[in-house]
Order: C-alpha cells, then sequence, then structure tokens
C-alpha cells in the first residue's frame, strides 16, 4: 500500500527509525522531543504526515503548533496559531523519487483547507523548499531557534502563503495551544 497521511498519536514511535536515520540518535532529544507511552513530548501536541510505501514510512513531516505574535500600540500584541513545519526526512535510500514534495504538498494542502494563514519551517538549505513555496524569509531570535529545534548556525525561518494575501513577519514566536484533530 501506497499512501500519504497523518499517523495516528499511537504511531508516532514508528518514525523514530526514520528520525535517526536522516537526524542521528541523539538519545536525550528523542527522549525530550517524542517522550514516553507514560510522558509524550512536545511532538504529541502536533501532527506528523507520512509516506509510506507498503508499509514502510520512507518520508515524514512533523508539525507543530506555535504562535505568531505581531507587536503593535497594544502591549499585549495581536497573535494567530500557525503551524511549524519541521523533521522533514526520506530514508535515504528513497531520496530523489518526489516523497518529500509529495508529503509537502499533502501537509501543506491540509492547512490550507483548515483555514491557516500561512505556515514556515527551517532548512540547512531554503533552496531545497523555494519550489514549494516557501519564499518568505525572517530572521528568528536566539531564543526562538531554541525553542524551534533549529540546529545551530540556523536562525531564519521561511515561510509559505496558505490563506493570506501578504506576508505578515511575526515580531516574536512562542509555543502555540492549539490542538489538532479532534
Amino acid at each position: 500500500m501506497n499512501m500519504v497521511r497523518f499517523l495516528e498519536k499511537s504511531e508516532y514511535f514508528d518514525t523514530i527509525p526514520l528520525l535517526t536515520a536522516c537526524f542521528g540518535d541523539d538519545e536525550e532529544f528523542i527522549s525530550e522531543y517524542y517522550g514516553s507511552e507514560e510522558k509524550p513530548g512536545e511532538v504529541f501536541k502536533g501532527r506528523i504526515a507520512v509516506k509510506e510505501l507498503d508499509g514502510r514510512i520512507v518520508s515524514m513531516v512533523h508539525l507543530k503548533p506555535v504562535q505568531a505574535v505581531y507587536e503593535s500600540d497594544d502591549p499585549s500584541g495581536r497573535s494567530i496559531d500557525i503551524s511549524y513545519i519541521l523533521c522533514v526526512g526520506t530514508l535515504p535510500a528513497y531520496r530523489h523519487r518526489g516523497y518529500m514534495d509529495e508529503v509537502m504538498v499533502f501537509v501543506t494542502d491540509t492547512l490550507r483547507r483548515e483555514g491557516a494563514p500561512w505556515c514556515f519551517l527551517i532548512a540547512v538549505s531554503k533552496e531545497i523548499y523555494r519550489h514549494l513555496g516557501f519564499v518568505y524569509d525572517w530572521k528568528l531570535s536566539d531564543g526562538e531557534a531554541e525553542m524551534l529545534y533549529a540546529d545551530e548556525g540556523l536562525n531564519e525561518a521561511s515561510g509559505k502563503l496558505l490563506n493570506a494575501k501578504q506576508m505578515m513577519f511575526p515580531s516574536r514566536i512562542i509555543p502555540g495551544s492549539r490542538k489538532y484533530g479532534p
């Protein structure tokens, strides 16, 4: 069976082999990020979309809910819920076949249907995502980069418009409260 879909929360741990193949096996990070069945970690507040081939997860995209805050004359600022795309990866043996693009299009089309104004990611190479519409760049603070699990030295985000007419760069990103799914 070949399909792109969102995993059920009970299946999230099935992506750990792909995560380690693409990003290394830092046990402390994996434990903090995924948590355990008794104490779920950060990723359980988001969603994971995958491409499966014959029951094997070969490509994935994680979505983490965050809030974009816009400073104004009002000191509290206006904020909107948005999705941060991270842990975009494909098993090495399955790369260069368009699987990552399939998952990214599935994710951004879903977010568009849900009414999301825009989404963003932090990439080692922004050029990889330009053809998918991630063309609006802005600088993150060190605290934002750390909160968003950005690799050292990566402090610029790239956004994609979904339902907004123009990109409004946030003054800051904070952990989100939006819950995905029913």
